[in-house]
This record gives C-alpha cells, sequence and structure tokens, in this order.
C-alpha cells in the first residue's frame, strides 16, 4: 500500500506523514517530493521547521530541479516583520502567486505542519489543508498536497481533526523486524469511501526509493494455563456443588410459576364453586325482592 502511494499509482489528495523521536519521518517525505518530482511540473515546499533545512540539502544534492523552496522558518512568528513568509502568511495566495506560468499540475509539501498547529488551532490548519487540496482558485490543479507532521507535540484531539481532514496517514513506528528499517501504520480513504488500514515494513534506499515492502500481520499467542492451578473452591468450609440425593430432592420440589396440572384443576373447581355460590346468592335476592313487593300491593289494596 505505502509503495502505490508514494509512486502515485494510488491516488490520495492530502497526505499526512506522523512520525515521533523514535521514528523519523523525513525519508518518507523525501521519498514522496522524489516521486512527486517524476510526474508534477512543480513542487512547492514550505519549510516551517529549522530541521527543514536538511531536507533542503538532500534535494540540491539529488539535483532537482521542479522543486520551489519558501522558507519560513527564519521570521516564522513575524517578530522581525520581514516581508517574507511566515504562521501569518495566507499560504494559499502566497501559492497562488509563487505558480510558474505554463504549469499544469503542482504539488505542495509541508515540513513540517507541527509549528503551524502549534501557534495556529486545528481548525486553522484543517482550513489551511483544505484549501490548498480542493480550491478552485489556484491557477494550476493541485494534484497532492503532503505534510510532515510531530506525534509527540500535539494532542489527540488535534490529531482526531486533522485525520478527519486529511485522506491518507502515515504513523510511523518503531520496526521489530531485522529486515526492515521503517515501519508505519497506514490509513488509506479511497475515492469509493472504502477505509484501509494495514501495518507495513519497508525500506528507504539512498536515493529515498521505496522497497521491501511487506505487511506486518498482528499474531495472536494464546497464554497456557497452567496445569498447577489452585481450585479456590477446595478449603471451603461449604460444599458450592450437589450431591446426587440432593439434587434428586431439588428435581421434585414444584415451583410456583412451573406449570402443574392437579393445581389448575383444583383452582377450576374453586372458581366453579365460587360462581355457583354467586348464583345462589343473586337468586336468593331476588326472591327477596319479589316477596317484599307482593306484600306490598296487598297492603295497598286494603
Amino acid at each position: 500500500m505505502i509503495g502505490d502511494l508514494v509512486s502515485g499509482s494510488e491516488s490520495s489528495k492530502l497526505v499526512l506523514i506522523e512520525d515521533s523521536i523514535d521514528s523519523c519521518g523525513r525519508n518518507l517525505l523525501l521519498s514522496y517530493i522524489i516521486s512527486l518530482s517524476n510526474r508534477i511540473d512543480e513542487i512547492h515546499l514550505i519549510l516551517y521547521d529549522v530541521r527543514g533545512q536538511d531536507t533542503c540539502e538532500e534535494i540540491k544534492s539529488l539535483g532537482i530541479q521542479n522543486v520551489k523552496i519558501h522558507d519560513a522558518s527564519k521570521d516564522l512568528l513575524g517578530w522581525e516583520k520581514s516581508p517574507g513568509l511566515g504562521l501569518h502568511t495566507d499560504i494559499k495566495a502566497y501559492i497562488k502567486e509563487k505558480i510558474s506560468l505554463g504549469s499544469k499540475s503542482v504539488a505542495v509539501v509541508f515540513d513540517s505542519l507541527s509549528p503551524l498547529l502549534t501557534h495556529k488551532s486545528p481548525p486553522y490548519t484543517c482550513k489551511t489543508l483544505h484549501g490548498l487540496a480542493f480550491s478552485a482558485d489556484l491557477g494550476s490543479q493541485v494534484q497532492q498536497v503532503v505534510g510532515l507532521i510531530h506525534g509527540d507535540l500535539h494532542d489527540d484531539n488535534s490529531f482526531t481533526l486533522i485525520h478527519h481532514t486529511v485522506t491518507t496517514v502515515h504513523r510511523l513506528v518503531p520496526t521489530l523486524t531485522s529486515y526492515s528499517m521503517f515501519s508505519c501504520n497506514t490509513l488509506h480513504k479511497k475515492a469509493s469511501g472504502k477505509v484501509i488500514r494495514i501495518k507495513e515494513s519497508f525500506n528507504i534506499t539512498e536515493d529515498f526509493r521505496v522497497t521491501g515492502v511487506a505487511e506486518v500481520k498482528q499474531l495472536t499467542q494464546s497464554v497456557p494455563q497452567d496445569q498447577n492451578q489452585l481450585d479456590p473452591a477446595a478449603n471451603l468450609p461449604f460444599n458450592l456443588s450437589l450431591s446426587e440425593k440432593e439434587k434428586e430432592a431439588r428435581s421434585q420440589v414444584v415451583l410456583p410459576y412451573t406449570y402443574n396440572k392437579e393445581r389448575n384443576l383444583y383452582l377450576l373447581n374453586l372458581l366453579e364453586k365460587g360462581r355457583f355460590f354467586i348464583n345462589q346468592m343473586r337468586l336468593m335476592t331476588l326472591m327477596r325482592r319479589i316477596q317484599m313487593m307482593t306484600l306490598t300491593f296487598e297492603l295497598l289494596s286494603l
């Protein structure tokens, strides 16, 4: 997966490379730059990080001509009020002015996004990335935006917003194999909506080509049970289990919610007797009323 993403055979509009103090991601960033230089007319490299000078030196040593470097690390916060690039600069408008005439395809690379995310809000960073990747204001079509970010410097809430904005996340982790130099967890959102999560190990050559990509499968090891494990119910003063006689006695107990034919017949008989008694009482009451009415008529006839 990571080889296809770097080479461009698998498209991704917004790529985030998340490294840490244990696993540096600048080599993978250079792999993206080298690959983009072979298929993109113009690459704009935004340097927010002082360590970005190392990236510039590698690019110059490789003789790449279509990379334009914009150094914002010299006056990042604008304290010296220099007219150059800084965190206060509108990146989209700045890149629009710097695009050469006739360039049909452009890529923007950040080294790194951590100063922007630290001194600006996470929504501002997401808006900047989304505006570069999907805005129609730029004269040339932005094919890809790639950003390096240092995972040790930011909280999970900030990363949640960034991950929601980008289409691919490479999270570099320490490698556990002897045959690879790098390992990363990749989350890739396809154009169809399918989300792929994969862990891979790989190598990067001296000319920053990704080779030896192999999927790292998670192996689950079953924990063997201890044969000498103690029984917690061994020394209790009472028994937790029933004997055969006790089980037989328990099976003969009639619970109140279970069906019992004899008990149901008994209840029906009681019900019928109750109905007969009620009918007899009603009949006696009716006869008394008739007698009273007869007596009343006789007294009135006198």
